[in-house]
């Protein structure tokens, strides 16, 4: 078991739901439903500070945007119905890119049940080429998600033998 108390950032925390048909024949959350609990944290926190989609439209440019990597390590199966919450903090902050750590830790914060990152490109949609992040969205994440880390290390990928 891992324990929540392993790690000393500042976090974004959001609340997210198991239902009974996420989890998987052996009682545990399918491993394919963790990505999908950190893409709704994180659309209802852009949500909050303004960024989303009304009737179909952007409410600022920057809501459209493309994941273009995502890691999860798997730690400790969540094996309930319920409450976890996903906690998020800024790993990089890029000219066009955004790259999140995050962990997927039990309600009560005891045990952390997976982590990883998440790197998303903003799109500028004429083009559908990578487009800055406005400064008004750069002061946001920020706010969001805090600083970007000064060590990287400790989220990097781990390295796969030849």
């Amino acid at each position: 078991m891992v324990y929540a108390s392993e790690a000393v950032e500042v976090e974004c925390v959001e609340p997210a739901d198991v239902s009974l048909d996420d989890l998987d024949f052996m009682g545990n959350l399918h491993n394919g439903r963790y990505p999908m609990l950190v893409e709704r944290a994180l659309v209802r926190i852009w949500a909050r500070a303004g960024y989303s989609f009304v009737d179909g439209v952007p409410t600022h440019p920057d809501v459209v945007h493309v994941v273009i990597e995502q890691t999860v390590r798997y730690r400790s199966p969540v094996r309930t119905v319920g409450r976890v919450n996903v906690a998020f903090r800024m790993e990089r902050l890029g000219k066009s890119s955004m790259v999140y750590a995050f962990r997927v830790v039990s309600d009560d914060g005891g045990t952390v049940h997976a982590e990883g990152t998440r790197t998303e490109v903003n799109v500028d949609m004429s083009s559908l080429g990578s487009a800055p992040w406005a400064g008004e969205t750069r002061e946001t994440a920020l706010r969001l998600f805090g600083p970007p880390a000064a060590d990287t290390s400790r989220t990097a990928p781990a390295s796969r033998p030849a």
